[in-house]
């Protein structure tokens, strides 16, 4: 089994740092996490993906298997793409991005080695794996007294999907524990029966058919082993449960070098879509990594209170005399409106090159009005979440035109464009070919080579072009338009991809017209504050925070958390997936969320929370520990 050593890391570096201005160093903490294999937690700013693309680096130099590889599994596309840029750092690591290694999300893993080649084999077509799609489809396809069935009983059709419950694939029924001869029971099967033949899957059905397949052959399990001696995993703290036991199930064995990074004190998705969160990276003890190369020493004392594995955390950043203390600003219901622009004036004091990224972030963006909410749009009734980046994905053809159309053509809109063009060819059945003549399921990395092969790229540019750049089409247009298309794209049978290609007279949603002007309150003093969700900065690292206090069910995040802030040595609330909506584990979420906001600042940390939820000693506190405390009144 291939290890790393102390010559291996050197060599490397000497190699990455003659090309470079700032020298790569590394501790004996990041050595030790380089060259064992123990689970790793890395701080807020420690370098994790840098660490683990250099380790991937060493490796690669080393490596000799023609037919084994390192398989690196991370939880989202963003961190996939990081590791992938890390590679680039060197020749080597290009090795990585191909065969017999796998860089790629947990999704993808499972995808590709277990649940496509499964469910082709029992002759199903896979044509689109996405969440948001098949719940949009079940919606449409359900009679109105489905519907109206389902909402009486408080179920969701998005529940409608495939389970592996107790060694069995089993169709989970939302409202119905039981089968039953009622319409909505028999509807209920009917859509899903037709949404499984346009290919169309949620994301966790393929961990189902994963599941199904090792346990129908077990020595498959072995073969992924012998195939990826070697494998890492990124951003392990946000791996759910079910993801977590099956990649557990396949890798924790004697023969893999099995090695997680993470951080549990950022796992904010705990309980996200009813799934559990993992138990065997999250509440185990690791090798720690506390130094960070973000912020000032002032915000990593502050932090040590917030941190549920009370990680005492170290920073190679000085302090400098300009920087302002943390702040606390505390409010009224009638001052509540100064908040943004007071912390501006704080933000004020940091030199221009130390103010550029400014973000104002809360954990709430919306909550019931009828139980006192203090949530983002509190503080600033312009707040919208729609304008956020994932607020809109088209579910038809049809959709994505007219977004483009409405806007330009943006780098953005002809990206999600030609996503709609590849999700044609998936709902098509059509195969695309490599370079190297393989066959591959339709891609936009692919997309380009496709249309030279057929002799369209040219025809197919300007085609795009003419759409983004005209008015959107009528009804009428529509249908010319898609038959153009199909001419153009070699597609006389289209298969799956009838609904998706069928004319949709919905208009561009309201909120999707207003994406350009975003969620950012400019100061009377020209500063610009973004405002966001804590959820949507997370991996962000800014000049200056704030963190914005908000209510969720009888809490109040800042309220709950200050004691924690004050004395880092009261017990920790823990999270419970089996009672999320528990105080201790509503508690337990907002130490999570808090250690996240607080730690994304190199400069000024700040808190906004209500006067009255602060006692007199508690401020007397904050002072002793260098905090400034503005009371708006």
């Amino acid at each position: 089994m291939m290890d790393l050593t102390e010559s291996d890391l050197d060599e490397l570096l000497a190699l990455l740092n003659s090309n470079r201005s700032v020298p790569l160093v590394l501790d004996a903490t990041r050595r030790a996490a380089l060259c064992g294999h123990n689970d790793v937690q890395a701080c807020p700013g420690s370098g994790k993906t840098t660490l683990v693309g250099l380790k991937l680096l060493c490796l690669a130099r080393k490596w000799t298997a023609l037919r084994r590889g390192i398989c690196v599994l991370t939880h989202t596309n963003v961190a996939r793409d990081e590791i992938l840029r890390c590679l680039s750092l060197h020749p080597a690591g290009y090795a990585l991005r191909s065969y017999p290694h796998f860089v790629g999300t947990i999704q993808e893993f499972v995808n590709t080695f277990l649940a496509l080649p499964s469910l082709r084999s029992k002759g199903m077509v896979v044509s689109q794996i996405d969440d948001d799609y098949c719940a949009a489809r079940l919606e449409r396809m359900a009679d109105f007294k489905t519907k109206a069935y389902l909402k009486n009983k408080f179920a969701s059709i998005s529940d409608l999907r495939y389970r592996w419950v107790t060694n069995a694939l089993v169709l989970v029924t939302p409202a119905f524990p039981t089968p039953s001869q009622s319409p909505s029971y028999q509807d209920l099967i009917a859509i899903k029966g037709r949404l499984q033949q346009e290919g169309a899957f949620f994301y966790s059905e393929m961990y189902a058919y994963a599941q199904e397949t090792l346990f129908r052959s077990p020595l498959l399990a072995s073969s992924l082993r012998h195939r990826f001696p070697v494998v890492l995993i990124d951003e392990m703290q946000d791996v759910q449960g079910f993801q977590d036991d099956l990649i557990n199930l396949i890798f924790r064995d004697p023969t893999v070098r099995y090695q997680r990074f993470g951080d549990p004190d950022q796992s904010i998705f705990d309980g996200v879509g009813g799934e559990s969160p993992n138990t065997t990276y999250n509440t185990v003890e690791m090798h720690p990594i506390a130094e960070s190369h973000r912020y000032c020493p002032a915000i990593a004392t502050h932090l040590l209170g917030l941190s549920s594995r009370k990680l005492a955390l170290t920073t190679s950043c000085a302090a400098t005399a300009t920087d302002p203390s943390s702040t606390m600003i505390l409010f009224s219901e009638a001052t509540r409106g100064q908040v943004l622009e007071r912390f501006s004036q704080v933000v004020q004091a940091l030199p221009e090159d130390r103010r550029r990224v400014v973000k104002a972030v809360g954990g709430v963006a919306e909550n019931n009005a009828g139980a006192a909410p203090l949530n983002i749009g509190s503080y600033w009734p312009d707040f919208d979440r729609s304008f956020q980046p994932q607020s809109f994905r088209p579910v038809t053809l049809c959709q994505a035109v007219r977004h483009a159309t409405s806007f330009g053509a943006s780098a953005t809109r002809i990206s999600m464009l030609l996503d709609a063009v590849v999700n044609v060819y998936r709902l098509a059945g059509t195969r695309f070919v490599s370079r190297a003549g393989d066959e591959k399921p339709p891609s936009r990395t692919l997309l380009s080579d496709h249309l030279r092969s057929i002799q369209a790229y040219g025809p197919f540019r300007q085609l795009i072009a003419e759409w983004v750049l005209f008015n959107e089409p009528t009804e009428h247009e529509w249908s010319e338009k898609v038959q153009a298309l199909l001419a153009l794209l070699g597609l006389p049978n289209v298969g799956n991809a009838a609904a998706f290609l069928a004319y949709d007279p919905a208009p561009v949603a309201a909120d999707v017209l207003q994406q350009t002007r975003g969620n950012v309150f400019v100061s009377a003093g020209g500063v610009n504050i973004q405002v966001a969700t804590i959820h949507s900065v997370k991996g962000e690292t800014h000049d200056a925070t704030l963190l914005l206090e908000t209510k969720h069910r009888k809490l109040f995040d800042a309220k709950e958390m200050l004691p924690h802030l004050l004395n880092p040595a009261l017990k920790v609330p823990i999270f419970d997936a089996a009672h999320p909506t528990t105080n201790a584990s509503v508690r337990a979420a907002f130490m999570k969320k808090a250690y996240v906001a607080a730690s994304r600042p190199k400069h000024l940390l700040g808190i906004a929370m209500g006067r009255e939820r602060i006692t007199d000693a508690q401020r007397h506190e904050l002072a002793v520990m260098g905090w400034g405390v503005v009371d708006l009144g």
